[in-house]
């Protein structure tokens, strides 16, 4: 059974730049190329996109814009009054509580009913009223082309719950694409949210069930998903993320240098404090040259957790081969990775998550340094890649070896490892798409061997 049309629900997509775009676009374009009529309704990064042109040849824009937040970002903007309020009122030590009816006590009962509200408005995600809009769109278009099967792509979850909703109405198939997982992640980030974790699960759940077949970049994200619901095994899949360019082949030679970069955004926990520490530590060995090394940061941040990349270099010795440079453009960024000798990769404390970073990587034929736990999914993907380093960065000595194993290899000997093509082929766009493409034979619900595509 083939599909003949295919309704993609997904907030991010071409030409957005976020990088979860990259797997409903890539997808998109392989179903066009299999003449399968594809609709998308997206943000499509906020940009200008006339309903019913084509975003991309023989891609159909739906396009869906998040309403603005207005009392949210009010309700924001009195949170920042507020903390500043509660550090000038902080009492001092050795001082009494404050009682009820002072203003410490007014603005602590304050901040509760601004949690409170965030609580609520957060519930889910705070993309619900662009999700309303979507399901609107969708079953629009779904009831003028009507689709062979819904394909929803998560984060944000409330598009799974749009697609959920839409294939119901429109009575067709419906595949939950997790890119991340989605109460799994709460129950990480907020365990004492008990309450909200609680009936979001009743929601995923009803999802999950509801569903033909369900998708996910992990596989532990899948048995967590079957754990509460056995009844999900037949129709779950393991699809990873992939690269999208082919695997680079460059010369092995390292010019006998050691040249770190990361090119990315410092957020959540991709803390990169344990890597500068370690750099601290191999420059302090005497046998170390320190102009042969350098490590580079490419992305918006200046600090992390509050403390200042600037105000930490100071007096470190990693201060002269270390830089901070603001986001650049793709083509610029390409050169930089082409540059280096080191590709590194920060996924500390993602125990169910894969970066998307991370297959890119593989393909970048720069050698790959991974920071994260040796029990974590990221840790689990990479074992026994040639050319990958994966290191648990709360193991100092192991990190520190790593670092002098890459310094001796880089620097001294010349060479560098890069992953080989054979062991990173299967981590390929073209792998995804293939293994999506079975799902969705599988599901369809027509056989349509001669498929014609509708005029756009």
């Amino acid at each position: 059974m083939i599909p003949h049309a295919v309704l993609i629900i997904s907030y991010h997509f071409y030409p957005s730049n976020e990088i979860g775009a990259r797997r409903p676009t890539a997808l998109a374009r392989f179903l066009v190329e299999k003449g399968v009529r594809v609709t998308v309704v997206s943000a499509f990064g906020g940009q200008d996109i006339v309903s019913g042109s084509q975003v991309l040849p023989g891609v159909v824009a739906v396009p869906v814009r998040k309403p603005p937040r207005a009392f949210t970002e009010m309700m924001i903007r009195f949170k920042r009054k507020l903390s500043r309020a509660d550090t000038a009122a902080a009492p001092q030590s050795g001082s009494s509580p404050a009682s009820p009816s002072t203003p410490e006590a007014a603005s602590s009962f304050l901040a509760r009913i601004r949690d409170a509200y965030f609580r609520v408005s957060n519930f889910i995600d705070d993309y619900k009223s662009w999700g309303r809009r979507a399901y609107t769109a969708a079953v629009r278009e779904g009831r003028n082309h009507r689709p062979t099967l819904v394909f929803s792509s998560s984060p944000p979850p409330s598009v799974v719950l749009v697609g959920a909703l839409t294939a119901r109405r429109l009575v067709v198939p419906h595949i939950v694409d997790l890119r991340d997982p989605w109460t799994d992640m709460m129950a990480q980030l907020h365990p004492n949210r008990r309450i909200e974790l609680a009936f979001e699960r009743k929601i995923e759940g009803w999802v999950m069930r509801s569903a033909a077949a369900i998708t996910s970049t992990g596989n532990r994200v899948i048995q967590l998903l079957i754990r509460r619901q056995p009844e999900l095994t037949p129709k779950t899949f393991v699809v990873r993320n992939g690269y999208d360019e082919a695997v680079r082949h460059i010369a092995p030679d390292s010019g006998g240098r050691l040249s770190i970069l990361f090119a990315g955004e410092l957020y959540l926990n991709r803390d990169p404090f344990p890597m500068l520490l370690a750099l601290e530590r191999l420059l302090s060995r005497p046998e170390v040259d320190s102009s042969r090394v350098r490590m580079t940061f490419m992305g918006r941040k200046t600090e992390y957790a509050g403390k200042s990349f600037k105000d930490w270099l100071q007096g470190k010795r990693c201060a002269a081969v270390v830089q901070f440079v603001p986001p650049q453009r793709p083509e610029v960024v390409v050169d930089a990775t082409l540059e280096s000798t080191v590709v590194l990769n920060l996924a500390q404390h993602q125990p169910l998550s894969i970066p998307a970073k991370t297959f890119e990587h593989l393909a970048s034929g720069r050698e790959n340094l991974l920071l994260c736990e040796d029990d974590s999914e990221s840790a689990r993907l990479v074992a026994n890649i040639r050319g990958v380093l994966q290191v648990d960065p709360q193991n100092i000595e192991a990190l520190d070896r790593a670092l002098e194993d890459l310094y001796q290899r880089h620097v001294i000997q010349g060479l560098l490892r890069a992953p080989a093509q054979q062991d990173v082929a299967g981590f390929s766009r073209a792998a995804a798409n293939d293994e999506f493409w079975r799902v969705m034979k599988s599901i369809a619900p027509v056989d349509e061997l001669e498929i014609s595509r509708e005029p756009t």
